[in-house]
């Protein structure tokens, strides 16, 4: 009889635990195997001639590339979900991330990076700024192209009777 030694009982151990998820890999969407190596579950994805899922990152400057995008993957029966941060002047769409009830990949994205026009960087450089009457009327002419003034009732009015 031949001796039994710790590498035995490793082979051993490895060819239980392995068969020990079949019937859970079976029932899965995307082709998987077992490793017995260490018992690790593989995708088979990247031997197939195309992905089991659809998944991507698109990333613009442009709003209507964005939105061209946007309209493209988003679904009727998956609702895509849309975080805007306004500080940074970013927007990322998530078009996979499901629900709590049924949660998905999330890995079907598109990221809107808006740039600051020249106008609205002027704007943010006097922001909160104490300027003198000359300095606030000489900036309004300049950027009056850029501005929309409103009176008490709402109705636009011009830059010069604002100013």
């Amino acid at each position: 009889m031949s001796q039994l030694d710790s590498g035995t009982f490793q082979q051993v151990k490895d060819l239980v635990l392995s068969g020990y998820h079949l019937n859970d890999i079976q029932g899965l969407a995307c082709p998987t195997a077992l490793l017995p190596a260490g018992t690790g579950v593989e995708s088979l994805e990247r031997f197939a001639l195309e992905r089991f899922r659809f998944r991507g990152a698109m990333t613009t400057t442009s709003i209507e590339d964005f939105v061209r995008y946007s309209k493209g993957y988003a679904s009727t029966t998956e609702k895509a979900r849309c975080f805007i941060d306004a500080d940074h002047m970013t927007a990322r769409s998530v078009f996979n991330i499901g629900t709590l009830d049924n949660p998905g990949h999330a890995d079907n994205v598109a990221s809107v990076t808006l740039k600051q026009t020249a106008p609205f960087r002027a704007l943010l450089q006097i922001n909160g700024e104490r300027l003198k009457q000359k300095q606030i009327a000489e900036w309004l002419e300049d950027w009056s192209d850029y501005l929309l003034a409103f009176d008490s009732d709402g109705k636009t009015m011009q830059i010069s009777q604002a100013a």
